[in-house]
C-alpha cells in the first residue's frame, strides 16, 4: 500500500527547523514598542527630536493632593489598528495602600497644524521648524490607529488623594493592538507632605462666552445649557489651579429713574460670578474695562471712558450716558454691592487693557477718575509702560517689558504696588518664556518658577478659549496662544500647555511649603536669631537653579525635577534633628569674585556642633551663628556640617567664581 502524498523528514532535520523558526521569532522586532519620556516634552508622530535614551519605566513623584503627569510613547513597527491603552491602580508593596484606578487617567496626544513659526522667535527658541503638526491637545478617543514607523504619545495623569499614605507605589500601563501588546512599569513616590488647596500665587486666564453657540450648541445666555457650560469652564479652571476669574460689567442692568438717578440690578452679574465662587478655589474676581482707545486702536494716543446704555423707566427706551455721568453713580453703588456680597476685597478693577507710553497720560486720567469715584477698588491692568505711578494697585507688565525695565517695576513694588506679569505670544520680544505651541513645552511650567524666583504675585494670560473656527487645523497667527483648552460639545479638552501650567503652579506651592516651614520655625526663635532669617530666601535659591534670570533659564526636565525634589526634601529635613536654618549673602548660585568672603549665618538647635569649611563655628545660647568664609578656590563651594547626638547633616552652598583658577 503506497504512502500518502506527503514529505517524510528525518527527525533531526525537524528539530533543527523548529529551532531556527524559534530563533527567527525571537529576533523579529516587537510589533509595538512602549517607552517613557518626560511629560515636559512634545513627541512628534514622525519622531522629530525624540530623546536619545527612552526610558524603560515611568517614574514620578509628588505630594499628597497633587496631580502629577507622565508620558509614554508607542512606536509601531507595523500598522497598528485600534490601539487601546490600559492603566490600573498603583499599589504599595506589603500593604493595602493604593492610588485607585479612577485617579489614574490617560489621553492620546493629538497635534495642531502650524504653517509658520512665531515671527519673533529665534530658531533656537522653537521646538521644530514649521510646517508641522505640533502635539498639544489631549484627546478623549479611547483607541487610535498608528501607521508603520509612526509614534503616538500617551499622557498619563495621576491624582494623588489628600489622604494617601506616603511611600512607593507600583503599577503599569499597557497598550494593545490585535494580538500585539506592550507594557511599561509605573512607579510613584508620594512624599509625606500635602499640597495646600489654598493658592499662594494668582493665576488668571481670560475666557469668552462668544463661541458657546458654535462649539457648545448654546442657543441663549438664558438657557440652562449656558450655565452648564459655564460651570464646566469654572470646574476645569479650578482643577488647574486658576484662582482668578473675569466677569464683564455687561450683565448689570441699569435704569434711569424720572428723578435722574440710576438704579442697578446686579442679579445676573451675581449669578455669573457665583458659578466661579462655588468652585471654592477662587481668590479674586476681575471686572471693569470701562475705558477704550480712540481712532487707530492700540496705536491711538487717546484713552477715554466708554459710554453706557441705560433703560429709561419713563418710556422703556434706551439712552446713552457718558462714562463720567454713568460711573459717578455706578461705582459707589457697585462698591456697596460688593461689600454686601463680601467680594470687595477680592475685586480687581480694570481701566483699559495695555496702556503704553504713547497714551499712558490719557490712561492715568481715566484711572484717577475711577479712584476718585471708588477709592476702595483695587485697580489692575496689563500694561506696556512703567509710568502708571500711583494710579494702579496691581501692575501687570508684559514679560519682555518686565525683563527690560525691571528697576522701574521694582520701584513700583517698593512703593506698595503688587507686581504680576503676562505673556502674549507673537507680540513678545526677546528669547523669553512663551506659550505658542511651537516653543518648548516646559516653558509653560517654568513661568511659575519665575514667579517664585522674583517674588511676583501673579500671572495673567489672555487666552483660555479664544479659538479660531478650526483650532486644530487653522490656529491662525497666534499659533495656539489664544487658548489652553480645546472645544468639545459639553465642555473642554485639556492641552499639554494647560497641564504643564498647572504643574508649574503646583511646583510654586512646593517652594512655598519650604518657605512656610521656615517661617514656622523662625517664629519659635529668639527675636535676635529670627531677625537673621528670610523665610523665602532658600526657595529663591532653589528656583534660581532652574530660572537664573528673566532671560536665562533651563529647559532641561531633569534640572527642573531635581530642584523640585530638593525643595520637598529640604522642607522635610526641617522636621528632623539637627534642625538648622542656613542662609548666605550673597544667595547660593551667585557669581562672586575669586577670594571674596561669603556671609554665612543662621540658626541651629541647641547641642549642635557646627563646622563651616571644616572650621568649628560657635553657636550662641539662642542658636544664632555668624561666620565669614571664602568659597573653595577651585569649586566655589562653602561646606557646612551640623552634627549632634542624634544625627549628622551636610550642606553645600555653591557659588560661581568669576574667574576659573
Amino acid at each position: 500500500m503506497p504512502f500518502p502524498d506527503r514529505m517524510i523528514r528525518p527527525r533531526g532535520l525537524s528539530v533543527v527547523a523548529g529551532l531556527l523558526a524559534l530563533a527567527a521569532a525571537q529576533a523579529a522586532p516587537s510589533p509595538l514598542e512602549l517607552f517613557a519620556v518626560s511629560d515636559t516634552v512634545r513627541v512628534f508622530e514622525d519622531g522629530y527630536g525624540l530623546p536619545d535614551s527612552p526610558g524603560k519605566e515611568i517614574a514620578v513623584f509628588g505630594l499628597r493632593n497633587e496631580t502629577v503627569s507622565a508620558q509614554c510613547v508607542v512606536r509601531a513597527t507595523g500598522n497598528a489598528a485600534k490601539l487601546t491603552v490600559t492603566a490600573g491602580p498603583l499599589k504599595q508593596d506589603g500593604n493595602a495602600a493604593q492610588i485607585p484606578a479612577e485617579n489614574v487617567s490617560w489621553n492620546f496626544v493629538t497635534g495642531i497644524f502650524v504653517e509658520k513659526n512665531a515671527p519673533n522667535a529665534r530658531p533656537a527658541d522653537i521646538t521644530r521648524p514649521a510646517p508641522a503638526r505640533f502635539p498639544d491637545c489631549l484627546s478623549e478617543e479611547r483607541q487610535c490607529d498608528i501607521a508603520q514607523g509612526a509614534l503616538k504619545a500617551v499622557y498619563l495623569t495621576v491624582r494623588i488623594p489628600a489622604g494617601a499614605a506616603p511611600g512607593d507605589y507600583r503599577g503599569s500601563i499597557a497598550v494593545a493592538s490585535g494580538d500585539a501588546s506592550a507594557a511599561l512599569p509605573v512607579t510613584l513616590k508620594v512624599y509625606p507632605l500635602t499640597l495646600p488647596d489654598q493658592r499662594h500665587i494668582m493665576a488668571t486666564e481670560w475666557f469668552s462666552t462668544g463661541q458657546f453657540k458654535k462649539f457648545h450648541g448654546v442657543d441663549s445666555a438664558q438657557s440652562d445649557r449656558y450655565w452648564e457650560i459655564l460651570r464646566a469652564y469654572a470646574k476645569n479652571m479650578a482643577e488647574h489651579r486658576q484662582n482668578v476669574f473675569e466677569v464683564s460689567l455687561d450683565p448689570v442692568k441699569s435704569s434711569l429713574a424720572t428723578d435722574g438717578k440710576l438704579r442697578f440690578d446686579f442679579a445676573d452679574f451675581d449669578r455669573y460670578a457665583q458659578v466661579f465662587w462655588d468652585t471654592g478655589r477662587m481668590s479674586a474676581m476681575e471686572t471693569g474695562f470701562v475705558a477704550g482707545r480712540g481712532k487707530g486702536g492700540w496705536a491711538s494716543t487717546e484713552i477715554t471712558l466708554e459710554d453706557f446704555s441705560v433703560r429709561q423707566e419713563s418710556d422703556g427706551r434706551t439712552k446713552r450716558l457718558s462714562g463720567e455721568e454713568f460711573l459717578r453713580q455706578f461705582l459707589p453703588a457697585f462698591v456697596v454691592h460688593l461689600r454686601q456680597k463680601g467680594w470687595l476685597d477680592k475685586t480687581l478693577f480694570h481701566i483699559c487693557d495695555e496702556p503704553a507710553n504713547h497714551n499712558v497720560m490719557a490712561w492715568r486720567q481715566a484711572a484717577e477718575f475711577i479712584h476718585g469715584c471708588a477709592p476702595e477698588l483695587r485697580r489692575i491692568d496689563a500694561i506696556e509702560t512703567p509710568h502708571c505711578l500711583d494710579c494702579l494697585e496691581v501692575w501687570v507688565p508684559k514679560l519682555d517689558h518686565l525683563a527690560t525695565w525691571q528697576d522701574s517695576f521694582e520701584g513700583a513694588r517698593r512703593r506698595g504696588s503688587e507686581l504680576w506679569f503676562y505673556t502674549v505670544g507673537i507680540f513678545q520680544g526677546g528669547s523669553l518664556m512663551n506659550k505658542t505651541v511651537d516653543v518648548p513645552l516646559i516653558e509653560s511650567r517654568l513661568m511659575h518658577w519665575l514667579n517664585y524666583r522674583y517674588a511676583l504675585k501673579g500671572y495673567l494670560h489672555w487666552g483660555y478659549n479664544q479659538w479660531t473656527d478650526d483650532p486644530w487645523n487653522a490656529p491662525g497667527k497666534h499659533l495656539g496662544d489664544g487658548w489652553h483648552v480645546y472645544p468639545k460639545r459639553d465642555g473642554v479638552l485639556d492641552s499639554l500647555r494647560w497641564e504643564q501650567m498647572r504643574n508649574g503652579l503646583q511646583d510654586y506651592e512646593c517652594l512655598w511649603l519650604l518657605e512656610d516651614k521656615t517661617r514656622q520655625l523662625q517664629a519659635t526663635l529668639s527675636p535676635r536669631a529670627a531677625s537673621f532669617i528670610e523665610p523665602g530666601r532658600r526657595g529663591v535659591e532653589i528656583a534660581s537653579q532652574v530660572v537664573t534670570s528673566y532671560t536665562e533659564f533651563s529647559r532641561d526636565p531633569e534640572a527642573l525635577y531635581a530642584a523640585k525634589r530638593q525643595a520637598i526634601e529640604e522642607t522635610l529635613s526641617l522636621d528632623s534633628s539637627p534642625r538648622i536654618l542656613l542662609q548666605t549673602d550673597p544667595p547660593e548660585h551667585s557669581v562672586v569674585a575669586n577670594g571674596c568672603a561669603i556671609d554665612v549665618r543662621g540658626w541651629a538647635e541647641p547641642g549642635t556642633h557646627l563646622k563651616i569649611n571644616g572650621q568649628e563655628t560657635p553657636l550662641a545660647s539662642d542658636g544664632l551663628f555668624l561666620a565669614m568664609v571664602q568659597p573653595d578656590r577651585k569649586t566655589g563651594v562653602v561646606s557646612v556640617v551640623a552634627e549632634n547626638a542624634k544625627a549628622r547633616k551636610a550642606f553645600d552652598r555653591r557659588f560661581k567664581l568669576r574667574f576659573q583658577p
